[in-house]
């Protein structure tokens, strides 16, 4: 199982397979609790493992659940800078605002198109599956009475920062400290205007 890392301020979903932080002993020497995920494990100290468990309990979250959880940079008094760990809920386009059921979207992705007589890459294919499902997770979730110009803005900012948290954890999992988010940066820019030029792309 892959092991998931936190980059700071970048939200990463998660389908919980614990709750509770399971304490397993660290090879720098002391002790850090373990969570399980659908999508890896990953380890974090005692403090951190204790406030994480009594944020998941708070929000009554269930084992399979999808939540967010971000390791976010907050401001101090002082003007000093320190690390808050925060857990959100999100909704999965099959539920409604209050966790009513809601029929399921589409999630389907466009066609792909062959670049130079070849198959589109794995991460392109990626990239696109990611927008279509963000996509229609959004337009599950967003509030009624929002004029149209803010739901826009709020869900193409959405999109940006959920595929290039999914990419960061990607290549985390992948390629260790191999490829780095500034890099992953670069390669999103360049994919989206080749979309864009292909009619690919999902705009606004």
């Amino acid at each position: 199982m892959s092991v998931i890392k936190f980059q700071t301020n970048i939200p990463v979903a998660l389908r919980m397979r614990s709750i509770e932080g399971k304490p397993v002993e660290s090879q720098f020497g002391g002790v850090q609790h373990m969570f399980s995920a659908d999508e890896g494990t990953f380890y974090v100290s005692e403090v951190v493992g204790s406030i994480l468990s009594e944020q998941l309990e708070k929000l009554d979250v269930r084992i399979g659940e999808p939540v967010e959880i971000t390791k976010a940079e907050v401001s101090r008094p002082g003007g000093r800078k320190g690390i808050q760990w925060q857990v959100a809920k999100t909704v999965t386009p099959a539920e409604g605002l209050n966790g009513t059921f809601a029929p399921e979207l589409p999630i389907t992705p466009p066609p792909m198109r062959e670049q130079n007589g070849k198959p589109p890459s794995e991460l392109v294919e990626k990239l696109q599956a990611s927008i279509a499902m963000i996509e229609a997770r959004k337009q599950a979730s967003a509030p009624a009475d929002q004029p149209k110009w803010a739901q826009t803005l709020s869900s193409q900012t959405k999109h940006v920062l959920d595929v290039y948290a999914e990419l960061v954890n990607y290549a985390s999992a992948r390629h260790g400290n191999a490829v780095k988010p500034d890099d992953i940066r670069a390669m999103m820019t360049t994919v989206f205007i080749n979309l864009s030029k292909g009619g690919n792309a999902n705009a606004a």
